[in-house]
């Protein structure tokens, strides 16, 4: 299955509504969300809007590639790996994403703070339509949800866009008081990392290495590069200090 959005045939609370796939509906809901709240909230506090755009498609471009991209290193989904999708290779992707473009076309306004709660709405909305999709299903369990095929099996789409929704809110009332600009984003992906590692083992995938699934092994490798980068940022930091007192 690997987190491709597709599902079995007979599976899902609400595949279709007025004819159109759910999942696809809400992606789409999710995607506006997402970039009307960066952009109103650029409006809000007097960032240029261009500058806001900019980074707004970028992270959302960027986000599509790398969700793509561990699809095309498993097994292709039915129909081909251009029909699959992961949230993990998104936001990761996103991330990198938004650091290149800002690098190249050197845009200097900080908005990770504003991207982390429109990012947490998204990936929340775009979970409800996974459940009423009836994919990125859990696996059968002693309760939980029949998606189709008689078993009942963990909500696991559902438990993500509870811990989504709770990390909006959280990161909602925190973004006007952190103190440094993009921590906000760097903690909700690391957090979003941990926890997707851990739910992992109740989700119906399969196990490439080390009895870890690919997600997995994405989400350490994340992290540690993550880590590896505010490590790289903290002795620049200091440096540059240090430096600076040598001098005076």
């Amino acid at each position: 299955m690997f987190d491709d959005h597709s599902h079995p045939d007979g599976f899902g609370i609400l595949p279709t509504i007025f004819g159109y796939p759910t999942y696809t509906l809400f992606l789409a809901l999710a995607i506006a969300a997402g970039a009307l709240y960066i952009l109103h909230d650029a409006q809000r506090s007097g960032v240029h809007r261009e500058a806001a755009l900019e980074v707004t498609c970028s992270a959302l471009i960027f986000g599509s590639i790398g969700a793509k991209l561990p699809i095309l290193f498993s097994a292709p989904a039915e129909g081909g790996p251009f029909l699959g999708k992961t949230i993990v290779g998104g936001l990761l992707g996103g991330m990198l994403g938004v650091m290149l473009v800002k690098r190249i076309l050197k845009i200097k306004v900080r908005l990770g703070n504003v991207i982390a709660p429109a990012a947490a709405l998204g990936m929340a909305i775009g979970r409800i339509g996974c459940f009423l999709n009836g994919c990125c299903y859990g696996k059968p369990a002693t309760w939980g949800i029949d998606f189709g095929d008689g078993i009942l099996r963990y909500p696991t789409q559902l438990f993500e866009a509870a811990f989504d929704f709770a990390a909006f809110i959280v990161l909602h009332r925190l973004k006007d008081r952190a103190g440094r600009p993009g921590v906000l984003f760097t903690g909700f992906v690391i957090s979003y990392l941990t926890f997707r590692f851990f739910i992992e083992y109740i989700r119906v995938e399969p196990v490439v290495w080390g009895g870890l699934t690919l997600i997995q092994l994405i989400c350490i490798l994340g992290a540690a590069g993550i880590g590896l980068r505010m490590s790289w940022q903290l002795r620049t930091k200091k440096g540059a200090v240090n430096e600076e007192q040598l001098v005076h």
